[in-house]
């Protein structure tokens, strides 16, 4: 199980670096608050640094969120499960669902980044015009993180059904 540990580790710190996104994030929501209602001057690159900063932090912190419990489910069904049942459902989800998703979404995310980069892209969702390939380039690099946790989950919650604990 030393992948498994490894894995998580890699979730561990990824999460807690996606944390720290919040800071900036924070900074520039001031300045630009400042900016519009104190100045009646609003920046041409605050919404787009916000809202790049903000799917920065919640994409990237998806592998910490998902190695702690805490994305949503189905708590009606899922509770009235044995501990059995709750790890054969949630290996199933993880087979079955995550795990492939993840995979999709990485290898398309990955395609989608390429061609912002090989093609100089850029936002145009204000008059920034930001280059969006770095923007793109965290898709992947978050649906990869999300799988490879998922892979962990998986690994780990075979070898508890295997071994009959719970």
């Amino acid at each position: 199980m030393r992948v498994v540990r490894y894995i998580d580790r890699i979730s561990e710190w990824t999460g807690i670096a996606s944390s720290w996104i919040v800071i900036p994030l924070m900074l520039v929501v001031i300045h630009e608050v400042v900016r519009r209602h104190f100045f009646n001057a609003p920046t041409g690159w605050g919404y787009d640094t916000c809202w790049m900063l903000y799917s920065a932090q919640f994409m990237i912190g998806g592998a910490y969120t998902l190695l702690h419990k805490g994305h949503i489910r189905i708590d009606i069904v899922y509770n009235m499960l044995s501990s059995k049942g709750k790890l054969i459902y949630d290996t199933v989800l993880y087979a079955v669902v995550v795990l492939s998703v993840m995979v999709l979404f990485t290898w398309a995310g990955f395609k989608f980044a390429a061609y912002a980069w090989s093609t100089g892209e850029k936002l145009s969702t204000t008059n920034w015009f930001f280059p969006s390939a770095p923007s793109k380039t965290i898709i992947p690099v978050a649906f990869f993180l999300l799988g490879i946790q998922s892979l962990a989950e998986l690994i780990r919650n075979v070898s508890i059904l295997r071994k009959g604990q719970e």
